[in-house]
């Protein structure tokens, strides 16, 4: 039987005109469990369910912090940052089958992949893209605003956490932090 893996998506940056463009794709190991992990931390934190940029910033680094620190609740990040670029289609299609191609013997899963705010003739335009790249897809399904589950909302968190470091530039030292501890424990992987 083949198993199934949960691919959530989000991106961010098609505000910049091109300049910079981010994709972040979370790969959780036990998507349940996951889920009702990350609704606990955004009480817990007082981000509630508010999307990055909405959210205070003391209550998105704390629950970003609890998120990354823990390793009860195993999961990947996988992002691209792309620049001066506005193929923001063809981007988001190409993290994605980066990200399932890195996963070691991809080819025995098949991949559940949700997106932020994807409608349904893009949803179909994806499939048929991740198709012809030989991504063992079984659904692609996009996620209206108020389907919005914890897994996509740590896929914009990370989104926006990844652009707030990319624009400060290495200058906030405690988005710093975190982008190296993140990425040091292997939660953390640009494609």
């Amino acid at each position: 039987m083949t198993k199934k893996l949960y691919c959530y998506v989000d991106e961010t940056g098609q505000d910049t005109e091109g300049d910079i463009f981010i994709v972040s794709v979370v790969v959780p190991k036990d998507r349940d469990t996951l889920l009702s992990y990350l609704e606990q931390v955004e009480i817990r934190s007082g981000k509630g369910k508010f999307k990055w940029g909405r959210a205070r910033p003391v209550k998105r680094l704390s629950y970003l912090k609890t998120v990354l620190s823990q390793k009860k609740f195993p999961f990947k990040i996988y992002y691209s940052l792309y620049k001066n670029t506005k193929e923001y289609k063809t981007l988001t299609i190409l993290t994605i089958a980066k990200t399932v191609q890195s996963i070691p013997v991809y080819k025995q899963y098949k991949f559940m992949i949700y997106v932020d705010g994807l409608g349904e003739k893009d949803q179909r335009f994806y499939g048929a893209q991740l198709h012809q790249l030989n991504i063992p897809s079984r659904r692609i399904k996009g996620i209206k605003r108020d389907e919005s589950n914890a897994l996509i909302r740590f896929a914009d968190s990370m989104c926006g956490f990844l652009r707030d470091l990319t624009e400060s530039k290495g200058k906030d030292k405690e988005l710093q932090s975190l982008y190296k501890v993140a990425v040091k424990n292997s939660l953390l992987i640009k494609i």
